[in-house]
């Protein structure tokens, strides 16, 4: 057999291949160390140091292993491949256990979501009851998409002081809203007039078209006021990009039907369709036309709180009253925060067709929430009440 010719590669390489058991000392050592060994004959006559022994010892099994190494990584290489393999298989026997485990949990796991905080609607019975007033105040969500109202229990006073009041206190943050476009405006009243006084280019793009049913679901609330003037810097009307110069607007909440809205909070709402600034003319004329639009998906983030494909019977008493009939298919649970939504959306898109009072049949309760539907619901008042 040909003898191997050593260098500083060949070492080095068969440094890299060594035997699990091996000398702790650093590779550059062993190389000083070899090195030291090799060049022995040059220093015949000189006794060995008692550190060069571990050297010599290192420099047989180099030689050694320069014979051996070839089927020693060989053998090495399939066991390790062996043992990775082994490994393998064992995280896959868990891995697939785990998803076993998931699959079996899942229901579990979705029970541990953190529950919806709902904002309810008021009776105004209740809200006597406990020496209160109300005010609502129109708010954005996170996309400038829709105007979110927002309602508050208050102390008696003007209505555009507890406007005033709550837009200074209220952290829309808190429920998943941005800011409302009327903080950067001088509010003030005049008779059946609202006054809003804005900078000028306070109002950007994605506002605009929201601003005058914010203004109006703000401040039209039990037809406090008949109209907004506008100002700019104290001037009468303000300049637009889109629609240029406006001076006032009226103050009326169309009819519409309700939908369901999921701030990126745990916070729901119920929002009407005005709320997406869409034009007042294409609004459902009839409050029965609305209630066939509330169990599609809407744009904007809106959704619905019927069920697909849900006819609900109809039956106007007279311009204050209606009856409203329950398919068999839906089963109500007094527990199902949904349920309570779907009947708010309702009895909410019942009002602002103006009626004042509803009649549930076929619900299969007899109660829901702070509603007894074996009577007449009257006096639902304001809308996302939060506290």
């Amino acid at each position: 057999m040909e003898p191997i010719k050593w260098n500083d590669e060949k070492i080095e390489e068969h440094l890299k291949h060594l035997p699990p058991i091996r000398d702790r000392r650093s590779k550059q050592d062993l190389f000083l160390k070899v090195q030291a060994n090799i060049n022995y004959k040059d220093n015949k006559g000189k006794r060995l140091p008692s550190w060069s022994i571990p050297a010599l010892a290192t420099a047989c099994a180099l030689i050694i292993f320069g014979v051996f190494a070839p089927d020693l990584v060989k053998n090495g290489i399939q066991m390790e491949n062996s043992k990775v393999a082994e490994q393998a298989d064992k995280m896959e026997e868990k891995s697939l256990d785990g998803s076993a485990d998931k699959d079996q949990n899942s229901a579990g796991i979705m029970k541990a979501e953190p529950s919806v905080a709902y904002h309810a609607p008021y009776l105004e019975k209740n809200l006597k009851a406990m020496n209160k007033d109300w005010v609502t105040v129109g708010y954005l969500d996170d996309q400038a998409q829709l105007v979110i109202p927002v309602s508050f229990l208050t102390d008696q006073d003007f209505y555009v002081n507890k406007v005033n009041k709550e837009l200074k206190a209220f952290k829309p943050s808190d429920v998943g809203l941005t800011n409302s476009p009327l903080e950067k405006a001088k509010i003030t009243e005049e008779e059946e007039t609202v006054i809003v006084d804005l900078p000028a280019g306070s109002i950007n793009g994605a506002e605009e078209p929201l601003l005058q049913a914010l203004i109006t679901m703000t401040f039209a609330n039990e037809d406090q006021k008949a109209k907004v003037e506008l100002r700019m810097d104290g001037d009468k009307g303000y300049e637009f990009q889109r629609y240029g110069t406006v001076s006032e607007w009226d103050l009326k909440v169309p009819g519409a039907p309700h939908f369901r809205y999921d701030a990126p909070s745990t916070d729901a709402f119920i929002v009407s369709l005005y709320a997406t600034g869409i034009d007042t003319k294409s609004m459902p004329k009839e409050f029965e036309d609305a209630l066939e639009m509330m169990d599609d998906e809407q744009e904007r983030g809106l959704k619905p709180l019927l069920p697909k494909n849900t006819v609900l019977g109809v039956k106007v008493l007279n311009k204050d009253d209606v009856e409203i009939t329950f398919p068999d298919s839906i089963k109500l649970s007094a527990d199902d925060t949904e349920d309570l939504m779907m009947i708010d959306a309702i009895l909410l898109t019942a009002e602002s067709y103006g009626f004042e009072s509803v009649k549930f049949n076929n619900t299969k309760l007899d109660s829901i929430g702070p509603y007894k539907l074996s009577e007449e619901i009257e006096g639902v008042t304001g809308t996302n009440f939060y506290q």
